[in-house]
């Protein structure tokens, strides 16, 4: 059996992860994640249907909260397209007002509006089939996330 002796000398590679180290701070990688933020916040509000007055894709927005930065949309629209709703009935009146267009639909029924063409009467709506948008972004957000790190971590080290 062969006997040997291996050195290494390591200080490029102690230089190379303290400068890692030294470039890895709070607001540096605060930075590389608001970019990230801001390109899912665009992807986000390109996905999201806009049907009559667009307030639910323009309640994306980002949040910064201390330790974390979240892309949020308050909207209860976006709930009911991201998780659906099952068919459904009155809960109160004898039939569900349905407006066609915005003007029923922001302004609620008034005798202006025409029956068929600005709203109808149902007994009985099949509900919203669920969109999943947030839910299918998910690996998009992690697959950026990956990306500009690398990048930002190429970057420090094509400075060394």
């Amino acid at each position: 059996m062969a006997y040997f002796t291996l050195t290494v000398d390591d200080r490029r590679v102690r230089r190379v992860l303290e400068k890692i180290k030294a470039g890895m701070t709070n607001r540096a990688t605060r930075i590389v994640t608001m970019r990230v933020a801001m390109e899912t916040l665009a992807s986000l509000v390109g996905k999201t249907p806009k049907k009559w007055t667009g307030n639910t894709r323009k309640s994306w927005h980002v949040v910064e909260d201390g330790r974390a930065i979240s892309v949020v949309n308050p909207n209860k629209v976006m709930w009911f397209l991201e998780v659906g709703t099952r068919g459904h009935g009155p809960v109160k009146a004898k039939m569900l007002f349905i407006p066609l267009n915005r003007k029923a639909a922001l302004g609620g029924w008034d005798p202006s509006l025409v029956f068929g063409r600005d709203y109808v009467f149902s007994k009985y709506v099949r509900g919203i089939a669920a969109r999943r948008i947030v839910r299918r972004e998910i690996p998009h957000i992690r697959n950026r996330l990956q990306v500009h790190y690398r990048r930002y971590i190429q970057h420090l080290l094509a400075n060394t």
